[in-house]
């Protein structure tokens, strides 16, 4: 008798606590869900800031929202977690963390990754929003997706390193040369970059982080999903993709050569507090600027087709 009403009682708590939790969350969902993201994102912030590039992380949490906003309209109002949902969001969140003490355990690096930060925002997602709906079902499957991708690509790197680091290399230091000074050289390891001061010579190295491909990668998926979620035709979606992609590494190789400069006039020390500190912050400009451009050419379309 109590081992059969156990798990019935146990499913009509989760059931009372959905009850209780939908009626607070109902209606300011996706502020709520960015709030708890945000906040859960300061676990990863402090311990490896100089290790993973923190617009991955925001790119990772706000994509979830991003597939819900852009699908809205072509589906039913996207329901709220049900009691097995909720049970659901808390052993991904759990799970998170239990991942993390097991790799740390391992590895001796108790560091929070992606691959657990990927867990927790698709535990924090599934409890503002129901599995039971395929956009969200979706969401999750992309999220989990991207890691996977970005996982790929990172062995890619590593197993390529000096093609695919010489690469980079060669392109930051023929336009170093151009604007910052002709003392910027390539170095005889992979991926280092000499540069020249007064000084003397340092060098600079190029690893997977400053390579930007992690969130090339991820942007060029949201701008898909974004910008395919409006009317526009096959051309134009092609065109913005093109804009928005190519921009992205122009800004990236924009940011290295900007790295540079500050190491050949200010040192290797400044250099490095500036990377740590505002390596992202032409990539969110570029980005802003990159939808503000996007938006304004939507509303002049959606202007003139009023008109005609």
């Amino acid at each position: 008798m109590v081992r059969l009403s156990f798990p019935v009682n146990v499913l009509s708590l989760l059931d009372s606590f959905a009850r209780q939790w939908n009626r607070a969350v109902l209606g300011n969902r996706e502020t709520l869900f960015l709030i708890t993201v945000c906040l859960s994102s300061l676990i990863a912030f402090v311990p490896f800031a100089r290790e993973t590039s923190v617009s991955s992380f925001f790119i990772y949490a706000l994509l979830p929202i991003i597939i819900v906003i852009a699908n809205r309209e072509k589906t039913s109002e996207i329901p709220v977690p049900s009691g097995i949902g909720l049970g659901i969001s808390a052993f991904l969140v759990i799970g998170s963390f239990a991942l993390n003490f097991v790799t740390g355990s391992l590895t001796g690096d108790y560091t929070y990754g992606l691959t657990d930060y990927v867990i927790l925002v698709a535990g924090i997602f599934s409890a503002f929003y129901s599995i039971e709906s395929a956009v969200v079902r979706t969401g999750i499957l992309i999220l989990f997706a991207l890691r996977a991708m970005t996982l790929a690509l990172s062995f890619v790197y590593s197993s390529a390193f000096v093609s695919v680091s010489d690469f980079f290399v060669s392109v930051v230091v023929a336009f170093s040369r151009i604007f910052v000074s002709q003392e910027i050289g390539v170095g005889p390891i992979a991926g280092e970059i000499i540069v020249g001061g007064e000084a003397g010579a340092s060098s600079v190295f190029i690893g997977w982080a400053c390579a930007g491909l992690e969130e090339l990668a991820l942007i060029s998926v949201i701008l898909y999903l974004l910008i395919t979620s409006f009317e526009l035709g096959r051309r134009k979606v092609a065109f913005w993709l093109v804009i928005g992609i190519a921009g992205s590494f122009v800004i990236n190789i924009a940011r290295m050569v900007i790295l540079v400069w500050v190491a050949h006039s200010r040192g290797i020390d400044t250099m490095l507090w500036v990377h740590t500190h505002l390596g992202d912050v032409l990539f969110l400009v570029w980005i802003a600027l990159f939808w503000l451009l996007f938006f304004r050419f939507c509303e002049r379309g959606s202007a003139s087709g009023d008109h005609g």
